[in-house]
């Protein structure tokens, strides 16, 4: 199990943290995905076999919340 924090762009309610929650949640190898909205800040729970720190920065840019660099 790895876990790794993503600051994101764009999430400004509780809708947002949502779509993040729910799409990261459906994604195959990812465990547990936790939001703070005040700090932009999504960390997710996965297994490394399956997932990288890409691949999921790569998810959270397609539904509209880019990884800040």
């Amino acid at each position: 199990m790895k876990t790794d924090r993503f600051i994101v762009e764009n999430m400004k309610c509780a809708g947002c943290v949502n779509i993040i929650k729910n799409e990261l949640s459906q994604t195959d190898g990812i465990s547990e995905v936790y939001i703070d909205q005040a700090k932009s800040e999504v960390t997710v729970n996965y297994l490394s076999e399956k997932l990288s720190f890409t691949d999921i920065s790569r998810k959270l840019g397609q539904i509209g919340y880019p990884v800040k660099s």
